[in-house]
């Protein structure tokens, strides 16, 4: 019998040169937190070593698919018995949910303790204590009470008087419910680690084809619901998989909504909302300039709503003095509704919006002043393509109005990635109306375009590349997706 020790940053690192370099037969004998990270003891018999791997065999399901059921452990479709490393890595799984669901109990016993302490206290509103004893013992209660009690003590004055050993107590108390919290989601976020690599990694070797399309995807920076549909959307093939690529691009250009004509062509009142230094002004300058070219300076007039900074309406009324058309500014002498019934007569009117964090309260007012001009006006979403995945959502949620009609790309000559503003588009059904290039006015700017965009963000993904990491993330994030949506479903 062979011994060797392996020590690596993380579990997932281990497990995998445990696997690589001992195969799949090794036999974890121990495992410790190391200050190098974490170290496996394993064993094998030296005979072990020279049988080779069973491969499994080619699946053509959908890999998203595999992955949710991996995640509920169904048993796996090829008829291949589990290697002791497996088994060894399951064990470790077991203990592992063991040692959450003895946290949990614990953790919801210190609960129930708190409450008992707290109830009768001055701690918490009367109106709370009369709903506490009339809930009893429910873990869902307990829970909202021990909330409110960290959030009192939290938001406590420094002026506060001398605490007494009650609330000492009950404070020593909710820091260990805390630091339990902590060690249950570090337990559950290294169980989901174990379990998401080990599914990609099957997932690799019994569909390698489906899996490279997927890391294309992936380099593209299309979303992991929007990869699944188009995965979804194509028959597995054994081999040649550039036609089943090329299918599955035509695919995406068909669900990338665009608006089929030039928004303003036609006129109306659009808003341009999205956040600080998105290109909203810039761009309201292009389509200006566009409109005066082919139209005249008599019909079109501009608005801006942006009085917070600093001379922030200057460079709209430099586009204005340029072009020669009207500026006109909403402050609190003069309504955004007031100002548009002054410029009925205008066949086109672009408003500028000020870029305002989400937790500022004039962005709700500024929200509501959108809404409440109806449909007569139409709010398109600036989206900077340079912005990071999780940005790129924010500004949607944070700035979607009721008239939201569509979207402008901005700063295509700077981005990375476009995957990541299409992925908003399709799963959003929010049509592209324009895109940006550049700062040059008029020139800078063309009609949204499904497969030109489609061919930028393909050309863009050949400078990415993506590792098995994550694509094991990736994997993980669709399954928890699916069953938040499954979740929610079953409770409607």
């Amino acid at each position: 019998m062979q011994v060797k020790r392996f020590v690596a940053a993380n579990m997932r690192l281990a497990l995998n040169m445990v696997r690589e370099e001992m195969g799949p037969d090794a036999v974890i004998l121990s495992n410790k937190r190391v200050p190098e990270g974490v170290e496996i003891l394993t064993a094998i018999e030296v005979d072990d070593m020279a049988v080779p791997a069973t491969e499994a065999p080619a699946n053509s399901t959908n890999p998203f698919q595999q992955a949710q059921d991996y995640h509920r452990q169904q048993a796996p479709t090829a008829p291949t018995k589990p290697s002791k490393l497996e088994r060894e890595v399951e064990r470790m799984q077991n203990e592992a949910r063991q040692r959450a669901e003895a946290l949990a109990a614990t953790l919801a016993e210190k609960n129930r303790e708190l409450v008992k302490q707290v109830i009768n206290t001055d701690q918490i509103p009367e109106a709370a204590k009369e709903e506490a004893k009339q809930a009893g013992e429910q873990d869902s209660f307990n829970q909202m009470v021990s909330q409110a009690m960290e959030e009192q003590f939290n938001q406590a004055p420094e002026t506060t008087p001398k605490t007494t050993p009650a609330v000492a107590s009950n404070t020593e108390k909710d820091q260990e419910l805390s630091q339990m919290r902590h060690e249950l989601q570090s337990m559950r976020d290294l169980l989901e680690q174990q379990l998401s690599s080990m599914a990609w990694g099957q997932f690799n070797q019994q569909s390698p084809q489906q899996a490279s399309q997927w890391k294309r995807l992936k380099r593209m920076g299309i979303g992991a619901v929007v990869a699944d549909n188009l995965l979804a959307s194509q028959p597995a093939v054994a081999s040649g998989s550039n036609d089943s690529w090329q299918a599955m691009m035509t695919e995406l250009c068909q669900q990338l909504p665009v608006v089929d004509n030039d928004l303003i062509s036609s006129g109306g009142v659009f808003a341009f909302v999205g956040p600080t230094g998105a290109g909203k002004t810039t761009t309201i300058g292009k389509l200006a300039a566009r409109y005066v070219l082919e139209n005249g300076a008599e019909d079109i007039a501009l608005v801006t709503t942006d009085t917070m900074r600093i001379a922030a309406h200057e460079q709209l009324r430099t586009f204005g003095r340029i072009l020669n058309i009207p500026i006109s500014i909403v402050d609190k002498n003069n309504s955004l509704e007031r100002v548009l019934y002054s410029l009925r007569h205008k066949a086109l009117v672009l408003v500028d919006t000020a870029g305002l964090n989400r937790q500022d309260e004039r962005l709700k007012l500024q929200l509501n002043s959108l809404n409440e001009i109806g449909l007569r006006l139409k709010t398109v979403l600036v989206i900077p393509t340079t912005s990071q995945v999780e940005v790129i959502k924010a500004a949607y949620h944070t700035y979607k109005t009721d008239n939201l009609n569509s979207c402008v790309l901005t700063k295509l000559d700077e981005t990375a990635s476009l995957g990541e503003s299409l992925s908003l588009a399709i799963d959003k059904s929010l049509p592209v109306a324009y895109s940006t290039h550049g700062q040059d006015i008029p020139n800078d700017i063309i009609v949204g375009c499904s497969s030109g965009l489609v061919r930028s963000a393909i050309e863009l993904a050949r400078h990415i590349t993506t590792d098995d990491d994550a694509m094991a993330d990736e994997m993980s994030t669709l399954s928890k997706n699916q069953a938040r949506v499954q979740s929610l479903m079953a409770t409607n």
